[in-house]
């Protein structure tokens, strides 16, 4: 059995989608596998307990059986930060090592998912560095792409975790830069001792969120074409210009969602003309009876939010920033770029894992 550790050097890095591909290839290759993250975010509330979002993605594409507690063990909150300023909760390494322990003994392979940067948990004695040499795990280093400070941060990775580091996969590298990392970066890895085992590009259904996790994230009420709300937004455009003008930039983008206020029915005409998955109307705003039945039978959702238009594009920027791989589609992309990106028989050769599994 061995247990992986995957970290990143800061939030939002795609760990969670890297991560999942590269279980579901292992999966698919015969080897059975273990998911925790130990420290989690926000929780959702489930019939079984509070678990982290992450976590409960994982348990329903891996097909995993595992109670709430069982796969994620604490959370960081501001309301849990403060309780544990006061007093911190006892036996935090000896419940991780329980946990795993039961993991590890009906599986070949545990992913273990890491805090959202290396320090997240310290004030519960499970930050990244932490939790690798409480569970004798090895660490794969998932680092965004960024020419100025990602050498430094992986070769601080590589220091902080010592005998166990693995190596490293870049994401989101741009098609401008891929030259740069295949090349000069992998070698400079090379002589640094790191083993370098892909990237994966930047690539818009990667970065895509779709049309349910943004009402969610606004508190949306979708007025029309509901059944269309797991479609991919991968673009954001702002509707605050006259309908002419309008109609010209929107039909340059495909896939798109167009945030507009309620009372602009000119826009909203110019959207549904246009390539659009999904219109937002701001200030509280619902649309006229023709605009709600052009968009259904168009099956583009229309969403109402209580934001003015400036809040509503920060939210969806931000939203966007966070995605998560949380579609078929996205699983379908990802895998389809760890084999073709990723040295996964590198990969597991470092694991020390065989071809097939005993």
């Amino acid at each position: 059995m061995v247990t992986l550790l995957t970290v990143s050097s800061e939030n939002y890095s795609g760990k969670t989608t890297i991560l999942m591909g590269l279980a579901l290839e292992l999966k698919s290759r015969g080897y059975t596998i273990g998911y925790m993250k130990p420290v989690g975010g926000y929780p959702i509330k489930t019939d079984n307990g509070k678990i982290d979002p992450d976590a409960i993605f994982a348990r329903q594409v891996l097909e995993l059986s595992e109670k709430s507690d069982e796969m994620t063990l604490f959370h960081l909150t501001r309301l849990t930060i403060s309780r544990y300023m006061r007093k911190r909760p006892d036996n935090t390494g000896r419940r991780l090592s329980n946990v795993h322990r039961k993991l590890s003994s009906k599986n070949d392979v545990v992913f273990v998912e890491g805090p959202m940067d290396l320090s997240q948990g310290k004030i519960l004695g499970l930050s990244a560095p932490e939790i690798a040499a409480l569970l004798g795990s090895k660490v794969l280093l998932l680092e965004t792409f960024d020419e100025e400070v990602m050498a430094d941060r992986i070769l601080s990775a590589r220091d902080r975790f010592g005998g166990s580091f693995l190596g490293v996969i870049l994401n989101w590298v741009p098609e401008g830069r891929e030259e740069f990392v295949r090349n000069l970066m992998s070698r400079f890895l090379a002589e640094e001792g790191i083993q370098f085992f892909g990237y994966i590009p930047v690539d818009n259904v990667l970065r895509s969120i779709t049309i349910n996790d943004l009402v969610s994230f606004l508190e949306g009420e979708v007025v029309c074409a509901e059944d269309r709300c797991e479609e991919l937004i991968e673009t954001m455009m702002v509707g605050a210009m006259g309908e002419r003008q309008a109609l010209e930039l929107f039909r340059r983008r495909e896939n798109k969602v167009v945030i507009t206020g309620g009372d602009r029915s000119d826009i909203q005409l110019a959207a549904l003309s246009t390539p659009t998955k999904c219109i937002i109307l701001t200030g509280g705003l619902r649309p006229s009876p023709a605009i709600i039945a052009q968009a259904s039978e168009l099956g583009v959702p229309i969403v109402v939010v209580k934001h003015d238009t400036a809040t509503a594009v920060e939210m969806v920027e931000d939203a966007i920033s966070r995605q998560k791989v949380s579609s078929v589609k996205k699983i379908e992309r990802i895998r389809f770029f760890i084999r073709k990106r990723i040295m996964l028989d590198s990969l597991l050769s470092a694991l020390e894992l065989p071809d097939v599994p005993k």
